[in-house]
């Protein structure tokens, strides 16, 4: 009777450690120490079958998008701001008028006669006004001074923005610099632009290291055709590093380790039989398994962490 009643409360106990379901991938649990009598009975466990498929290693940055081309218009000279009508976010073409300067000796020959200020035949290049033109098409992101201002020489007008291209910067860890190459996709959202994707390519990796956050600065292109990207907007950046097809999966709750490396158990004849794998890639809740597994072998990935090799198991429906 004695015997039985250290059968039963030793069976309730693994009964009880096999329904936590907050066990982590990979976890060893305490080891419950049965008597032998008790391998009459089997372990409700649950499986899954090794399958073959593809899988990512893959890692998330955060960058941030700046303009390509961005200038401030000045007048080289001294003047009045004469014809400026743009406005923030109008829009310029290259080569465009966007206002003259004229300078204070054309103004006061004006004011004493308008036909000798428009007859200087060139001999003094200040007395013509000067045109203030767009370098690049883009758009007008900051003006600093309308039509009828006055100007000193280099004095700032407007500030234009190539917003067909902009560059992608982002920060890699230093750590993934063996992992990361010129010439790798990127998958690129924004967290103001819902449902938007877009991709690039990396285009340079610095070759130095920032030494207090040790990250890496990174660049791609990204073309704003539909002009829905702006500048300064935020990014989460995904790059694949490494792309493995029809590979050995198994979930990752099947995973267990301890000491002497990787394990799981697998379920043939009604009992749960150890093996030894060689991991690989891990996403989310999948792991690649290199060796030790085959292809539709029933792994056990629920109460595994209590289990001996030899143990009889029974599948939980």
């Amino acid at each position: 009777m004695k015997n039985w009643l250290i059968i039963l409360i030793s069976v309730s106990f693994l009964l009880f450690a096999c329904k936590r379901e907050s066990q982590n991938a990979g976890e060893i649990g305490a080891h419950v120490h049965l008597n032998n009598d008790v391998s009459v009975f089997k372990v409700p466990v649950k499986i899954a079958v090794a399958e073959k498929g593809n899988i990512q290693k893959k890692i998330t940055i955060y960058g941030k998008l700046l303009p390509k081309q961005e200038t401030k218009l000045s007048s080289q000279f001294a003047g009045r701001i004469l014809n400026l009508t743009l406005a923030e976010g109008d829009r310029v073409i290259k080569g465009e008028t966007i206002a003259v300067i004229q300078s204070p000796q054309a103004e006061a020959l004006q004011r004493v006669t308008a036909e000798d200020s428009l007859h200087n035949n060139g001999q003094n290049s200040e007395l013509v006004p000067y045109p203030i033109r767009a370098p690049f098409s883009g758009i007008v992101t900051e003006k600093y001074h309308y039509s009828g201002d006055v100007i000193s020489a280099g004095e700032t007008i407007l500030k234009i923005q190539d917003d067909a291209v902009y560059y992608l910067w982002g920060r890699l860890p230093a750590v993934y610099l063996p992992d990361v190459k010129v010439g790798q996709q990127l998958k690129i959202t924004f967290s103001d632009l819902k449902g938007k994707t877009f991709y690039s390519k990396i285009e340079t990796v610095s070759s130095t290291v920032d030494n207090q956050t040790q990250t890496a600065q990174l660049r791609a292109t990204l073309h704003n055709q539909q002009h829905l990207l702006k500048s300064d907007l935020f990014a989460k950046i995904d790059i694949v590093l490494q792309s493995l097809k029809n590979v050995l999966l198994v979930p990752r709750s099947a995973v267990l380790e301890n000491s002497d490396g990787y394990f799981l158990f697998v379920k043939k004849n009604g009992k749960a039989h150890r093996k030894k794998i060689k991991p690989g890639i891990e996403k989310a809740n999948t792991l690649e398994v290199k060796s030790g597994l085959n292809v539709g072998d029933s792994i056990i990935v629920l109460c595994n962490y209590e289990l001996k090799e030899g143990m009889k198991v029974e599948v939980m429906h």
